[in-house]
């Protein structure tokens, strides 16, 4: 399982760090061969107890976030053709804040929209409070849901079988939206994916690599490519970078003053994500350069990847300079950094990126969705590095996870120097087609197309 990168770990705190992350290698190895049914449901349960006594530091979202700022909605028109939206949970994420996103921009573009939800959060919460209409219902009433309240069209945000199942049956045209590489799916999961988006007029992807990924998958021919995008107006409404790592440094419990190259993650602690694998690529980096600090914010989808971080930096001599907060307010964050850093196994178009972008922050992603065409974007300073495995298939990701050190941690490594080390990019714009305008028109292309 390899060796620590640098030197020997001293101190007895040190030594049962490590001890304990190769104890939950092992656990990682167990939590990968189970089937998907048992290790994304009671599972997730067990692994619970791995939740620290408190919750995890934040910073509290702000009324007027950069990820809440979208186009000006107009009330619904039962006149107007009506789009149904359908999610899984509206709590917190990317692809909940796309949902968003498009609920209340597709109004401007002549749709009258409603969403569906298994579970009403965060984001359920404020798309009510601003008039839109959400229903929420168990995927076992959703066809039912969709009968009485007969949708002109239908955009599924989730490919979970019982959606799937749900939407199939209905009446009006189905749009499927494919937000990410989704490596768990089984042979069941995949024929009825596939037979409803061959059936569709049209899916939509979040990037060419998740349209080709599907396009294989299901053997739909027609993918559209909309990528996601964010408010241009972010960058103006965060705070400013005192103000901002004041409240970092406060969150993390720790002084973080004009020396400190501030490397920042927005990203849920999950598998997909890799957030340990970050951790240990900063670790190698911050050898190199002490001045590093890496922030990781966002929600514990895992709490077994959140304890391979906790480890990790528990048996680094650099570990102090490890900081892992809860799901924070995204401008905060990106307007403390100086970094921004994403080495996710997969995504689909990575929002936080794009915000980081808007903020000028010169980015280390690895090779994932579009994060090489939004890094060859003018104005945009990044760079883009290979994947931590070799595939996206579940069999891959779990030979590299169950790894003391992955395949590009090193690559990685160099590259966050070398990011600390260079410019910035063009701070308070973003760049086409990466805008919350771009992406809702590209929605409203395609179902305009699907209701003609």
């Amino acid at each position: 399982m390899g060796h620590l990168p640098e030197g020997t770990v001293t101190g007895v705190r040190g030594r049962l760090a490590e001890a304990g992350y190769r104890g939950l290698l092992g656990l990682t190895a167990l939590t990968d061969a189970l089937p998907p049914r048992l290790r994304f449901g009671h599972w997730q349960s067990v692994l619970s107890m791995l939740r620290p006594d408190d919750d995890l530091p934040a910073i509290p979202r702000r009324a007027a976030s950069s990820r809440s700022a979208g186009p000006a909605t107009s009330a619904g028109d039962r006149s107007a053709p009506t789009c149904m939206l359908v999610a899984g949970e509206l709590d917190g994420g990317g692809v909940e804040q796309v949902i968003s996103d498009l609920a209340l921009g597709l109004p401007a573009e002549g749709l009258d929209v409603e969403v569906a939800t298994t579970r009403s959060g965060r984001v359920g919460s404020a798309l009510a409070e601003a008039g839109v209409r959400v229903h929420v219902c168990p995927p076992g009433d959703l066809a039912g849901l969709i009968a009485e309240r007969r949708p002109d069209v239908i955009e599924l945000h989730r490919p979970d079988p019982a959606l799937v199942r749900a939407v199939a049956g209905a009446a009006a045209p189905v749009i499927p939206v494919f937000h990410a590489v989704e490596s768990y799916l089984n042979g069941r999961a995949v024929a009825a994916l596939g037979a409803l988006a061959r059936s569709a007029p049209s899916c939509i992807a979040v990037s060419g690599g998740v349209g080709r990924f599907f396009a294989g998958l299901t053997g739909a021919s027609r993918i559209a490519v909309v990528v996601n995008g964010v408010a241009e107006a972010g960058a103006e409404r965060a705070p400013g970078r005192t103000d901002a790592r004041r409240a970092v440094a406060e969150a993390a419990g720790a002084v973080i003053d004009d020396r400190d190259i501030l490397v920042v993650a927005l990203q849920r602690y999950s598998d997909q994500k890799n957030a340990a694998g970050l951790v240990d690529a900063f670790l190698a980096a911050a050898a190199k350069d002490p001045r590093l600090r890496l922030v990781v914010a966002g929600s514990p989808d895992s709490w077994l990847e959140y304890r391979r971080c906790d480890l990790l930096r528990a048996a680094s001599p650099s570990g102090h300079r490890v900081h892992l907060l809860g799901d924070c307010d995204s401008g905060t964050v990106l307007a403390a950094g100086d970094v921004y850093a994403l080495d996710s196994f997969a995504e689909g178009g990575p929002l936080s990126a794009v915000e980081a972008a808007l903020h000028g922050l010169p980015m280390v992603l690895s090779d994932v969705g579009f994060a090489g065409d939004l890094v060859g974007c003018d104005g945009v300073v990044g760079e883009v590095v290979r994947l931590p495995a070799d595939g996206q298939g579940q069999k891959a990701l779990a030979r590299v996870r169950r790894r003391r050190h992955q395949p590009n941690r090193d690559l990685f490594a160099a590259a966050l120097v070398r990011a600390s080390r260079g410019g910035r990019g063009c701070s308070g714009r973003v760049p086409a087609p990466f805008t919350i305008r771009d992406m809702v028109a590209g929605h409203a292309a395609v179902l305009e197309a699907a209701l003609a």
